[in-house]
């Protein structure tokens, strides 16, 4: 056995837990609490997420890599200042819009160029970079809150198609439709993850690693700030405490749907499916009305046994290839 086929079939066997997760997720919270399974209730799962799936798509090139940002709440809540500052200011929603867009963007690129260019690891710089983000967002808005947001601008989160299905719903399934299938068939994804097994191979095949750094984090600084807009548009008020907690429920999406936090394997399907877990979880607990804290300590929970079992099916791989390796008429 190969070990591509080795690791297609670990993929596919996590994929499948997940989505048995998932089900029973759904089944639990229903049957303590039986408007879960109204169908208005299980589609707005998709739209208190859908700043969270748009984020983790992004994140899942990064983690491929081995690489991570830590910050990318703060860059949305950055973006989110930004915006609600023009728009109170200039009452002009178009310039709001572009300048919250190229705040994001600007803020992945400067992660990126950092990255790409030094030999300062992804965990140290965006940490760096999460406390500056936080720190500009503090100074522009302090304790003040922006609303007042024109009626045509919520609309981007407010509609919902054929009276059922949230507009975020949209916007993050078509996002992660394109990503899957870059990731699974164009070279970038390939690349993305022969550069978290060995970079260096990478660059000596001919392919620029830096630039593709640059590029992912780029990338996933706009997802941000498109992200941002769509979470004002759902809550209606730009203020410092959004975001807060995006950058855990963000990874834990990513490493939950079977990307190694090592680099070299990564699989955007189950993001989406991680994803929707946290989705779920949110929602139920907001139902039974349970804490935040609950909520905290349980996402901790899945992000420490999702590495556990990721660890534990890696060193599986591990050995069926050593195995496969020493087998007779194997190629040395």
């Amino acid at each position: 056995m190969t070990a591509k086929r080795i690791n297609l079939s670990i993929l596919f066997s996590h994929q499948t837990v997940l989505f048995f997760l998932l089900v029973c997720l759904v089944v639990l919270f229903g049957l303590i609490e039986p408007v879960f399974f109204k169908p208005r209730v299980l589609f707005d799962v998709l739209a208190i997420v859908g700043e969270v799936g748009i984020m983790a798509l992004g994140m899942t090139f990064i983690i491929s890599t081995g690489g991570v940002d830590l910050g990318v709440g703060y860059e949305l809540q950055v973006s989110a200042i930004v915006f609600g500052l023009t728009y109170t200011t200039t009452q002009n929603t178009v310039l709001a819009i572009v300048l919250a867009m190229l705040t994001g963007t600007v803020a992945g690129a400067f992660n990126g160029l950092v990255i790409s260019r030094t030999r300062i690891p992804p965990l140290v710089t965006t940490l760096a970079t999460m406390y500056l983000y936080r720190g500009i967002s503090m100074i522009i808005a302090g304790t003040d809150t922006f609303a007042g947001f024109p009626e045509g601008f919520l609309k981007i989160s407010t509609i919902e198609l054929f009276g059922f299905l949230p507009i975020q719903s949209v916007y993050f399934v078509t996002l992660f439709l394109i990503f899957d299938y870059l990731y699974r068939r164009g070279s970038l994804g390939r690349n993305l993850k022969a550069m978290g097994f060995n970079e260096n191979a990478v660059n000596f095949s001919g392919v620029n690693t830096r630039r593709i750094k640059f590029a992912i984090y780029t990338l996933t600084g706009f997802l941000c700030a498109l992200a941002a807009l769509i979470y004002l548009g759902r809550i209606s008020a730009a203020k410092t405490s959004i975001g807060d907690n995006l950058n855990f429920e963000v990874i834990t999406a990513v490493l939950l749907g079977g990307t190694s936090i090592m680099g070299g394997v990564g699989s955007m399907r189950g993001t989406f499916i991680g994803v929707l877990i946290i989705g779920v979880l949110k929602k139920g607990f907001t139902l039974l009305n349970f804490s935040g804290n609950i909520y905290n300590f349980t996402l901790g929970l899945i992000l420490i046994l999702s590495l556990i079992v990721f660890a534990v099916l890696e060193e599986k791989e591990k050995s069926a290839g050593r195995v496969a390796a020493a087998a007779p008429g194997a190629v040395g």
